[in-house]
Parts: C-alpha cells; sequence; structure tokens
C-alpha cells in the first residue's frame, strides 16, 4: 500500500504540474498568435500637427494648401485655402478674409520632402503676426490616407 499511495500522489503531482504548465500556456500561445501592429510614430516638432488631430480639430481650424494651383486643382482638403510662395501677394488677402483669430491655422504640402508647409507658417507668424500655425504631419499624402 504505502508504494501504491506513493505512485498516486506522484501521478497527482505529475497532474497538477501539467494543468498549472498548461494553464500558463494559454496566454503565451494567444499572445504569439496574435500579433499586435505597434506603430511606432515620430516624434512632432513644436509646431507639427497629427492628421488625425487636425481632423478632431473639425471647424476650429483653417486648412491652407501650400502647394501649387495645380496640384491645388487635382485635391486638396475640404475647405482649405490656396496660399503658396508663388502667388503670396495675390492670395494673402482671400487668406486674411477668411482668417479667425479664435481658429487654429493648419498649413499643409505634399510631405516628404515638401519644405512649402514650413515655409508659409513661418511667413505667416513673420508677416502676418500669426501664433496658432500648425503644420500638418505628412501633409496631404498622410491626410489621404486616414
Amino acid at each position: 500500500m504505502p508504494g501504491s499511495s506513493r505512485a498516486k500522489c506522484v501521478r497527482l503531482v505529475i497532474r497538477q504540474a501539467c494543468a498549472i504548465l498548461a494553464i500558463a500556456l494559454v496566454p503565451a500561445a494567444v499572445s504569439g498568435g496574435v500579433q499586435l501592429k505597434w506603430r511606432h510614430e515620430e516624434p512632432l516638432a513644436a509646431d507639427e500637427i497629427r492628421p488625425a488631430v487636425a481632423r478632431a480639430l473639425g471647424a476650429e481650424a483653417l486648412f491652407v494648401d501650400a502647394r501649387t494651383g495645380q496640384r491645388y486643382a487635382q485635391g486638396h482638403i475640404a475647405g482649405a485655402l490656396l496660399l503658396n510662395n508663388e502667388s503670396w501677394d495675390d492670395l494673402v488677402p482671400k487668406f486674411l478674409d477668411a482668417w479667425d483669430p479664435d481658429k487654429k491655422v493648419v498649413v499643409y504640402c505634399d510631405g516628404g520632402g515638401c519644405d512649402a508647409a514650413e515655409e508659409i507658417a513661418g511667413r505667416m507668424r513673420r508677416e502676418l503676426q500669426l501664433h496658432d500655425v500648425y503644420v500638418l504631419k505628412g501633409g496631404w499624402p498622410a491626410w489621404q490616407s486616414r
């Protein structure tokens, strides 16, 4: 009997160890089978705004397209005004008519290597003395992809 009781005890310990191991493996198997996509977002410059945040502003933002007139005509953010370096003097009056000091100005261009949005935002700050001027991170392509 003592040998039989000891064998039963060993089998019980082994079954319990297997049960604990199985319970521990379930979360590991689930997390290994489900791949989470972690998006690494680049840090923002002080004057940049992400498309999701810009969209959330809605009517609290005035969007400015800093691209060429031809690129603007091909597609732009609904309600965006065209204001670029090439036609600055001609386009500034229209911008100022639409500008509201209670709104944030969000300037965009083609993203990536396009510096037009930064240039226009800088001119707005320097020449027009505006303060709530932001550059849309990723520009028009980022806006379209969201």
